[in-house]
């Protein structure tokens, strides 16, 4: 498609701009290529405004369509003359002007789009780059036809070729944050680039749409995409363009694939049949096969959105039918033949409709609601996902009505029964009142007569004391569905109950095998949509077993989903000590939370204030944890109270500190989170800075008996170390700590470590302040002036080369200083390390 829109933002080309640039310098010249809307203009551009203007003199063109109908058209502004021209007085002449323009400077002729010139402009460009007294830069579209002249700029290396490709997702982000002016969420910038394919010309013009419709909104510091994809007026009207000339046969066939991608090529084929080879080679279609089946999608994926947008509503209408007549039963997936049945205006199939709104709710809760209506019509399961679909827009008043309605008009005890439950769980986490609806499931089961009944009851009673932050109460509960039973309603539910509580009870490996659990029966009841997946991720990872593995994002298929990615990843890197990262991570998560069934709300503020307050930014801490205080929903006990003494820690309030933190090892030990109490405990002993008291030493070896959790079991025992005070022992438990990605207790400890063996004397000081250095370093914390004992980053780096056996002055050519330099490096090494020569230096250096 030729595009004619160049993008206003340049960004994440520096390494092609310095190449292209390097190219021009060298007195050769370039070659831009890329598809259409890559930003090829621009990157010239960027290149051009880094000549020096008392060097060069920048001469501008641009080929077109209407150019190519005249000989050396695209000159003809730069020729100024008209009439008819031969090749060497057009060359001649345009040589002069050049010359004319430069002085004493040297020509710089960019030609841009040089795939639209015509024959004679062509040869006479490829005249001009092999004229040693210019510099010639081009830009050329991929995928379009040029001429041999053309193709022998860089074929025959006259010019540089670079090819440039659309952005990747990190760039992507780049660009957002440049249009936007601030940081886009990471679920945003997914969805942008899934939109876009990295274009940075749809890129800029979908960005501003956003913020002109009000789509981008700003909330928690960052950019949020809210509603589907719309397309910008001025790429609807390149699409238009490139629409226009289609016959309808084409035309059937690309609004079937906007109805439905991908589509298989049968299924297509009996749609609009004999065009989709036509399209391809036009790039409007492409293939894919995957596992033997061929499978067609749209060139562009905007392209989808301004197809349905201009889709009338009788075409559509036939366009859905003839695709559900074509496709078979095991065809694309509930979501799109849903979609086709509303759109056919025919009978539906209100099963296949709930699936459909169970499946979109959290992703598009406004089509959620138009599945779920459509299909109460017929059947008052329906009522559940509308429910659900309906909180996550933040109607929950109008979500209890329609249970408690539909609820009245049951007529089998079953579904007065659902109906029920789910008004219960309604309760639990639309209303914020777990003990509410215990009591209501209470009753619910002392009703119930069936075994199956009773069994779905205390399934989600479990999760429903979970939440409420009766962990001790929801495990024995879930234990006891398990023990009945090990398929049926209520199992799932009471599996995921029972594997998040072991994980805050201390069984770790147990929580995560039993997460994992690969039996049959894992559908949970409708009206607990996405807790399956987040609350297993969530098992699996708090507290986590080993800190170096990644934490992956949800793909995206429409609107942000819940903030579990957000969450967790941001946890493991608070954990880790990388607060700015962990930052940024929560501070999605906390949006994310705060709407629909708002599962991870408390932990979210919770750990977004500890880490404020860890960066000095007590004030801002507290305001993120002032809406938790009257939240009743929380998965782990005592985190307002543990964010409560990090704030107080922060403004140096060490005795509100011990206070709010007994409160949090109160919560804890109430709901029988060995696990949990361990932190809490844990955290306690480096508060005062007298060391842990006795009371709570004598407690945290009694809990982190019950821990199997390999981080909380060795920051527990690193503890416990610092009561008996050998510098040697707190350094081994600094370097398990390290091992774990545990940096900032590794640090603490290490410095202690450190300190202690400088008074008691030992071979290992060295091995402490190595690793003091080095946590440092990688926390970014400055060494305190007074005590300036651990290496920096340079002689961290001599010392090692000097460890490893190099010589000062292979040293000082490797790292290209003088040797002067590296001897005085060394002297200050030997002192800080308490040795006197390369051969004493820790072991810890020579690998």
């Amino acid at each position: 498609m030729p595009y004619d829109l160049v993008p206003g933002t340049f960004v994440a080309r520096e390494q092609e701009r310095k190449q292209v640039l390097g190219a021009v310098l060298a007195r050769k010249g370039a070659a831009v290529v890329g598809p259409a809307g890559v930003g090829r203009t621009a990157l010239l551009t960027a290149v051009t405004a880094q000549l020096g203007v008392s060097r060069f003199e920048v001469v501008w063109t641009a080929a077109t369509e209407a150019s190519r109908q005249v000989p050396f058209g695209v000159f003809r502004g730069l020729l100024g003359v008209g009439g008819r021209l031969d090749h060497g007085q057009a060359y001649g002449l345009l040589g002069a002007e050049l010359a004319r323009r430069a002085g004493r400077r040297t020509p710089v002729l960019v030609i841009d789009d040089v795939h639209h010139l015509d024959d004679a402009s062509a040869a006479l460009t490829l005249s001009l780059a092999g004229d040693g007294n210019l510099r010639l830069v081009v830009s050329a579209q991929s995928g379009l036809p040029a001429s041999d002249a053309v193709v022998a700029l860089w074929k025959d290396s006259y010019l540089e070729r670079f090819d440039i490709a659309p952005f990747g997702p990190a760039d992507t982000g780049r660009l957002v944050h440049a249009l936007m002016e601030g940081a886009a969420a990471h679920p945003t910038v997914d969805l942008l680039y899934q939109w876009t394919g990295g274009n940075p010309l749809f890129l800029t013009e979908l960005v501003r749409h956003g913020r002109a419709t009000r789509r981008l909104v700003s909330a928690g510091g960052l950019w949020w995409w809210r509603g589907p994809l719309s397309v910008p007026p001025r790429l609807a009207e390149l699409f238009e363009r490139e629409l226009r000339g289609l016959d309808p046969r084409h035309q059937d066939a690309l609004a079937a694939v906007a109805l439905g991608e991908p589509l298989s090529l049968p299924v297509l084929e009996a749609v609009a049949p004999d065009v989709v080879e036509s399209l391809e080679e036009q790039g409007l279609l492409c293939t894919v096969e995957i596992g033997g089946q061929i499978l067609v999608r749209l060139g562009q994926p905007m392209l989808g959105a301004a197809l349905r947008h201009r889709l009338p509503r009788l075409r559509r209408r036939r366009l859905a039918a003839a695709l559900l007549d074509a496709c078979t039963p095991s065809g694309p997936d509930p979501v799109t033949r849903a979609r086709w049945q509303l759109d056919a205006h025919g009978p539906v199939d209100s099963a296949l409709l709930i699936r459909a709104a169970e499946t979109v709710c959290r992703q598009d809760p406004e089509l959620a609601c138009r599945f779920a209506r459509r299909a109460l019509e017929r059947s008052s399961a329906a009522a559940v996902p509308l429910a659900h679909a309906l909180v996550e827009l933040g109607d929950t008043a109008q979500a209890r009505k329609v249970l408690e309605r539909t609820r009245e008009a049951a007529t089998t005890p079953s579904g007065r029964l659902r109906l029920a439950t789910a008004l219960a769980a309604h309760r639990c986490w639309a209303d914020r009142d777990p003990a509410g609806a215990a009591d209501e499931l209470v009753a619910l089961r002392a009703g119930a007569t069936a075994p199956s009944a009773q069994a779905a009851l205390d399934g989600v009673h479990a999760l429903v004391l979970l939440f409420g932050g009766r962990t001790g109460a929801a495990a024995r509960l879930a234990e006891r569905v398990l023990h009945q039973a090990s398929h049926g309603p209520g199992v799932a539910a009471a599996r995921l109950a029972l594997a998040a509580s072991l994980a805050l009870t201390g069984r770790t490996a147990d929580a995560a095998t039993l997460a994992e659990d690969p039996s049959p029966d894992r559908a949970l009841p409708s009206y607990l949509p996405d807790l399956a997946p987040s609350l297993r991720a969530f098992a699996q990872l708090w507290p986590a077993s080993d800190l170096r593995r990644p934490i992956g994002r949800r793909p995206v298929q429409g609107l942000p989903p819940g903030g579990e990615g957000a969450l967790l990843g941001g946890y493991l890197q608070w954990v880790r000590g990388l607060r700015t990262d962990a930052m940024a991570r929560l501070r999605e998560a906390v949006v994310q939370q705060a709407g629909g069934p708002r599962l991870f709300l408390t932990e979210a503020s919770s750990w977004l204030a500890i880490c404020l307050a860890e960066e000095q930014r007590p004030d801002c801490a507290e305001q993120a944890i002032a809406p938790c205080w009257a939240d009743r929903v929380a998965v782990v006990p005592g985190q307002v109270h543990r964010a409560a003494a990090v704030i107080a820690a922060a403004r140096g309030d060490t005795a509100g500190a011990a206070v709010s933190m007994r409160a949090a090892v109160d919560a804890a030990r109430e709901a029988g989170c060995w696990a949990v109490e361990a932190e809490y405990l844990t955290y306690a002993a480096w508060l005062g800075p007298a060391g842990p008291p006795p009371a709570v030493l004598d407690r945290l070896a009694e809990v982190v008996r019950h821990v199997d959790a390999p981080r909380l079991v060795t920051g527990a025992e690193a503890v416990l170390a610092l009561a008996r005070g050998a510098g040697t022992e707190l350094l081994d438990h600094a370097v398990r700590l390290d091992a774990l990605g545990l940096s900032t207790q590794a640090w603490r400890l290490a410095e202690r470590a450190a300190a202690t063996l400088q008074q008691q004397g030992g071979s290992r000081r060295g091995d402490a302040v190595v690793l003091v250095g080095r946590l440092r370093e990688r926390l970014g914390v400055a060494p305190p002036p007074a005590q300036p004992v651990a290496l920096t980053t340079r002689e961290v780096e001599i010392a090692s080369l000097a460890a490893g056996g190099l010589s000062d002055r292979a040293i000082s050519h490797r790292l290209a200083v003088s040797v002067r330099t590296v001897e005085s490096h060394l002297t200050r090494i030997y002192r800080k390390l308490g040795v006197h020569s390369r051969r004493d230096l820790p072991p810890v250096l020579r690998g």
